[in-house]
């Protein structure tokens, strides 16, 4: 990939930063890959070349897995610039309980995006964290002073500031 903007499979690519494009698949398999971190716009790091044969080692939010050839065609990245790497994003589904932050954007789109910015879950709004059920999904939250529930996978679409207790 010599140039930065240009778009791969990610079992295509060597070993170094990259910014996730865009998944292909159906709404079972774009569905998994969110629950592994694996979104448009999600930073990943290839740690061993994509080109040797075997599966492809990723690191994604700190943690490491394996995954397999056939799985990474089917997600299209482009190269990171360094600056872009640097700059965390997080996802209200990466708070943790007694965390608040407030919300940049929202991201997803139809009925789940109107449904959502309806009650109230706008730029500058403040989120705070209740806590999680036993299983971890819904997840509890705090907004304008009323509870709300979100899975896990809607919270992913919501673009938090840094969190802080």
């Amino acid at each position: 990939m010599t140039d930065e903007k240009h778009i791969s499979g990610l079992d295509k690519v060597e070993k170094g930063r990259y910014i996730v494009v865009s998944l292909g698949g159906g709404r079972g398999f774009v569905r998994k890959l969110t629950d592994l971190g694996i979104y448009s716009g999600a930073g990943l790091e290839v740690l061993n070349s994509a080109t040797g044969g075997g599966p492809l080692r990723l690191s994604i939010k700190g943690g490491h897995f394996g995954l397999g050839r056939g799985v990474a065609s089917r997600i299209y990245v482009r190269k990171a610039e360094e600056d872009c790497m640097e700059e965390k994003k997080y996802s209200l589904r990466d708070y943790k309980e007694g965390q608040k932050g407030k919300i940049i954007d929202v991201k997803g789109g139809g009925k789940f995006k109107k449904r959502i910015l309806e009650m109230g879950f706008i730029r500058g709004v403040e989120i705070f964290v209740e806590k999680y059920a036993p299983l971890r999904d819904p997840i509890e939250i705090i907004i304008k002073s009323y509870h709300v529930s979100l899975r896990r996978n809607e919270a992913e679409n919501i673009i938090m500031s840094e969190p802080r207790f």
